[in-house]
């Protein structure tokens, strides 16, 4: 209280009076009278609850300018005068490189080819646009279904693209003519999203129906289905290692499977509500993690962190053993870790060995759409309904590295990362893909 004057004191203290009143606590108001010296005065209900939010947004404001602050103390320590631009730590920033302009109605999906200087978007139109990255220019417009395409996937090396729609079914198109080669019908309902195994000769799809089909591309055969999700599975991701597949779905789970073998082998239920995208990690985004597991798991005594350890521990030894062997040879790398993007407003990673929750990311505002590993494997990016893109910082506890305010408006669907360029997409329901 010294550093209040005393007219400031004064109305302070009517204030809390005036407070208590408000809030019926009734029996306290003479004695604070008599304690303070001041008496109740109705003008004063709601300065308190006024000052109180007030001091709230400016801390929160405060803390927020702390972290651009030191964000840009980051990027000139990394890319200031007579630094080499080391390109793998590049982060996106406002504003947008390119702003283009084309679909009738929302965006779906985004994925930059892995070879060229292009980005592929799917959409409520019915159409798959392709963009020049560098001209921010469409190239050409892909058309063949009838419904809302869903989501679009490219095999490694960009010569085919399969697309999946609201319509039932899925194309498989030759990137180079644009040209429709196969369409595979099986799904029951909306198929959510499609993507080619690494070896290129098979896809994978998940529906509405409550399913996970695969399908060989030749033939456009429906291989085999997974069942195990009681409601929509709204994403699927395959791991590099080519034999370990992750869904997520509307009833709040995520599930790994092996899906060479059809069987689940793990669940994950810590969601409280959608899930809506799922991501494994990379090599250097597990060296990342593994360090803040075992820094975090120091000491403890608890008997899942101990599970956590012990796995962790037998992991990297044996990584450490093989390294050599696998630098020389060309097995796919098995990731440790699983990222989820939740309408429950949160991001949660996982370590997939030991089933168990490694942490959880709290921030956005509104429903989480999609989340990638940045490929320098020191940073998480997200894009939500809240109209942001959110950088997080993996070796710093997880805060929030960068804020990209209204990014889109309203929302923002989708975001792909440029693992050839320091580059990211985003695509949102106000039909615009921008480039950052």
């Amino acid at each position: 209280m010294a550093a209040l004057t005393k007219r400031k004191r004064v109305e302070l203290n009517k204030a809390i009076i005036a407070y208590c009143k408000k809030s019926g606590y009734e029996s306290c108001i003479g004695e604070l009278e008599k304690a303070m010296g001041v008496k109740y005065e109705k003008k004063c209900e709601g300065v308190l609850e006024r000052k109180w939010t007030i001091v709230t947004k400016l801390s929160n404001k405060a803390l927020q300018l702390e972290n651009e602050v030191e964000s840009l103390r980051e990027d000139l320590k990394n890319f200031g005068k007579g630094k080499v631009r080391d390109k793998s730590l590049v982060l996106p920033r406002a504003p947008p490189k390119h702003v283009c302009k084309g679909h009738r109605q929302p965006i779906t999906c985004v994925v930059f080819h892995p070879i060229f200087s292009q980005v592929v978007t799917a959409s409520e139109d019915c159409t798959i646009m392709v963009w020049d990255t560098e001209e921010g220019t469409v190239e050409k417009t892909m058309k063949g279904h009838i419904d809302t395409v869903q989501h679009v996937s490219f095999n490694q090396d960009g010569k085919q693209l399969a697309s999946c729609s609201a319509d039932m079914s899925i194309k498989v198109w030759n990137f180079e003519t644009h040209i429709c080669l196969k369409t595979m019908r099986g799904h029951e309902h909306t198929v959510s999203c499609v993507k080619f195994t690494p070896a290129g000769d098979r896809l994978v799809s998940c529906s509405r129906d409550k399913t996970i089909k695969f399908w060989d591309v030749q033939s456009g055969y429906c291989l085999s289905t997974l069942q195990g999700h009681k409601d929509w599975v709204r994403h699927v991701q395959i791991s590099p290692c080519s034999s370990i597949l992750a869904s997520c779905s509307m009833d709040h789970t995520i599930r790994i499977w092996d899906y060479k073998k059809c069987e689940e082998l793990m669940s994950f239920r810590d969601h409280s509500h959608v899930v809506d995208s799922v991501v494994f990690s990379h090599e250097k985004a597990d060296q990342t993690l593994m360090k803040y597991v075992q820094k975090e798991l120091n000491g403890s005594e608890q008997e899942q962190e101990k599970k956590v350890k012990t796995t962790a521990e037998k992991d990297k030894s044996q990584k450490e053993k093989n390294d050599k062997d696998k630098r020389e040879s060309s097995t796919p790398y098995t990731p440790e870790f699983l990222a989820s993007a939740s309408r429950d407003k949160t991001i949660k990673i996982f370590h997939i060995s030991s089933g168990a929750l490694v942490t959880e990311i709290s921030g956005h505002e509104n429903w989480v759409r999609e989340v990638i590993f940045h490929p320098s494997g020191k940073y998480l990016l997200s894009c939500a309904d809240d109209k942001t893109i959110r950088v997080w910082d993996l070796e710093k506890n997880f805060r929030c590295r960068k804020i990209i305010e209204d990014a889109h408006d309203p929302f923002v669907t989708c975001i792909d990362y440029n693992m050839a360029r320091p580059m990211v997409a985003t695509g949102g329901v106000d039909k615009e893909l921008k480039i950052w």
